[in-house]
């Protein structure tokens, strides 16, 4: 038979217990990112922060669009709360193609950016993947991936990255690990893809042509702007 004494344990217990569980939801509640942190900084449209014009480089109006996919397109919109796709070309006649993607909620990898290599794959493209490199910009350097797609006769190297506010990650642990960062701060950031490619077959010359217009393309940003696109 139950005692007092054995009734009045159980009952501390089960207080212990609720105590414990009541703070550990209180705990998770105070860890769930709250702040918007897109909502503290300037308003950014693509269209208009991004240069139409700069350094040696101008828009090609009358360029094809970058290949794209209309069921791959209605799936990024559901990720992405703005995209844009240009291409440039400079005065010896090199074409460079821009294609930007923002999120302004990059905390996990559902609504994080989604990597090219998916997507080119998605296009029919052979890719093969060239690893990452450190791209050389104005006092600083930022981490790049590396990678071609092959489809047909076409053979286009590409370099892209991805922001976290103001920082620059690669997919995989780096990011992971800046998302997790973020949200334990109680923040809940934005960020983009930034990705660069151009046709050709000799790599190296593909590549240091990008690496050159991602440098012209920060040295022309606005100070407000130019950490969000290339970290600092």
């Amino acid at each position: 038979m139950w005692k007092f004494d054995d009734l009045r344990r159980v009952g501390v217990a089960t207080v212990v217990a609720l105590v414990a569980m009541l703070a550990a939801v209180g705990g998770a509640e105070a860890l769930r990112p709250h702040r918007v942190m897109a909502d503290e900084l300037p308003a950014l449209n693509l269209q208009e922060v991004v240069p139409r014009q700069f350094g040696d480089w101008v828009e090609a109006v009358d360029a094809a669009p970058v290949v794209s996919d209309p069921t791959l397109d209605a799936t990024l919109a559901q990720f992405y709360s703005q995209t844009l796709s240009r291409t440039y070309v400079n005065s010896k006649g090199q074409r460079v193609m821009l294609s930007l993607a923002y999120g302004r909620n990059q905390n996990s990898w559902n609504s994080a950016a989604h990597r090219p290599e998916f997507c080119y794959d998605a296009q029919g493209f052979s890719v093969s993947a060239r690893g990452v490199t450190a791209l050389p910009l104005s006092g600083h350097s930022i981490p790049a991936m590396r990678m071609v797609g092959i489809k047909q006769q076409r053979q286009e190297p590409v370099t892209y990255w991805v922001t976290l506010s103001d920082s620059v990650a690669v997919p995989g642990l780096s990011r992971k690990l800046q998302q997790l960062r973020y949200g334990m701060q109680g923040m809940i950031v934005d960020g983009m893809l930034v990705r660069m490619s151009s046709l050709g077959a000799d790599e190296a010359a593909e590549f240091a042509l990008q690496d050159a217009f991602a440098r012209d393309l920060e040295r022309a940003m606005s100070p407000d702007m130019r950490s969000r696109f290339f970290g600092h």
